[in-house]
């Protein structure tokens, strides 16, 4: 991802010779920021809302459906609701900190926050984001042996294939957000210099 980035910072220095000063081209880059910065709060609330939906969901299921016995299932059920709950908290501080960059003054102290935020994002979802979905998978299966229980093994087979199906489908789906979310941070950067170095 830094190699990412520097590839965007050094495209941005070989094109600043093309800045335009006009004010309509500065209100343009100012309206465009701030599409980014709210396109970016929509995943960011969205995530949240998901996630909050899940954590219940799956919460209610252990409590009133299949409430685990075995001290392996309890630890299954633990793992998946704390990392769920973990996540739910990392946006949260996400849109808290995301609210503290204010995108649209184009200072270098201003630009910097958002090149710590970019960074901070990054960190979260390539390193935070795959532990967290391990141990909610190890979480899942660790489950498996007490369902053997009360499910016949080729229910509890269909449940374990149909969760890497939907786990699969899911990263992908997560994945683009990501992608989007990634390329609008660094077009803000972009825009932010953009108008730093023109106004300078």
């Amino acid at each position: 991802m830094s190699d990412q980035f520097s590839a965007l910072e050094n495209a941005w220095n070989n094109d600043k010779k093309n800045l335009q000063s006009s004010p309509e081209s500065l209100q343009a880059t100012y309206t465009q920021i701030q599409k980014n910065k709210k396109s970016n709060f929509m995943f960011y609330y969205g995530t949240i809302i998901i996630l909050s939906i899940t954590l219940i969901g799956i919460g209610s299921f252990f409590y009133f459906v299949a409430p685990v016995q075995q001290t392996l299932s309890r630890i299954g059920a633990g793992l998946m609701l704390v990392g769920l709950l973990v996540r739910i908290i990392i946006e949260i501080a996400t849109v808290v900190q995301s609210k503290k960059v204010h995108v649209q003054d184009n200072s270098l102290e201003a630009i910097n926050k958002t090149v710590s935020f970019y960074k901070f994002r990054t960190k979260v979802h390539y390193t935070i984001a795959p532990i967290i979905i391990a141990l909610y998978t190890i979480g899942f299966y660790m489950i498996t042996p007490e369902f053997l229980d009360y499910l016949s093994m080729n229910s509890v087979v269909f449940f374990d294939v149909l969760y890497l199906i939907l786990a699969v489908f899911l990263f992908v789906q997560i994945r683009k957000g990501v992608l989007k979310e990634m390329r609008v941070l660094n077009e803000t950067i972009d825009l932010q210099k953009e108008i730093q170095e023109t106004e300078s």
